[in-house]
């Protein structure tokens, strides 16, 4: 079996492309997908050979969190407990969007997923490609950006396809099996989404400044933002 390619513009795309990838995440392989900031590697939640394979190429420590892609917000409730007010007002303004929020994670999640901790890092996407994607599968996606640990996201994506197979490609092609590109997006320059952690208690911390500006949050929901 070898990588499979496949290129895209945006919102155009095959639906075969399409039902292709959502299988792949539903029987727990890995594929590279776009997001609308960057392109990143994703598989099914609930995998842990996958999310295994994930951190190997990402060279990522066990127990660096990564984030969670969701159908829709109502998968906020199934994995997510004490959600505060001041969260749900951040979904409301900014999802789908390049805004991460922090949450604490149900015990029923952490038993499902065990590797979990006690808090999760969620999201719902906008790119057209993975949204449908998360909505065909009907599960939430570990995402987290292309590229090794410590390293800036590739800039050319295609390229660095073609180096991470001449050094991972012959022991991990088991599980990496598909990479959907989008050229659109590779033409943009943009950082990784913003990440919010929203406390039980209704205050929100900036952990990560990226597409959305502080800021902007603050101006449009009314609430402060504490670095």
């Amino acid at each position: 079996m070898s990588l499979r390619q496949f290129t895209i513009s945006g919102g155009d795309y095959p639906g075969e492309l399409l039902k292709e990838a959502a299988g792949t995440v539903q029987r727990g392989g890995v594929l590279i997908h776009p997001t609308e900031t960057i392109h990143g590697y994703g598989c099914r939640y609930d995998s842990p050979e996958a999310i295994g394979l994930i951190r190997r190429l990402k060279g990522r420590d066990e127990k660096k969190p990564m984030i969670l892609l969701l159908p829709g917000r109502a998968w906020v409730e199934m994995i997510c407990r004490d959600v505060p007010q001041t969260a749900y007002r951040l979904i409301d303004f900014f999802w789908p969007g390049a805004l991460t929020i922090v949450l604490k994670s149900a015990e029923s999640f952490r038993r499902e997923c065990p590797w979990q901790s006690e808090t999760v890092a969620v999201r719902q996407e906008a790119h057209p490609f993975t949204a449908s994607l998360l909505e065909l599968a009907d599960l939430p996606l570990v995402s987290t950006s292309l590229g090794r640990s410590g390293e800036p996201v590739p800039g050319d994506t295609l390229r660095f396809l073609r180096r991470l197979e001449k050094q991972f490609f012959k022991e991990e092609v088991q599980l990496l099996e598909l990479a959907v590109v989008d050229l659109e997006l590779e033409q943009k320059s943009c950082p990784p989404s913003t990440i919010i952690k929203a406390e039980e208690d209704g205050v929100l911390y900036l952990l990560r400044e990226g597409a959305l500006k502080a800021v902007e949050i603050t101006q449009k929901t009314g609430i402060k933002v504490l670095q």
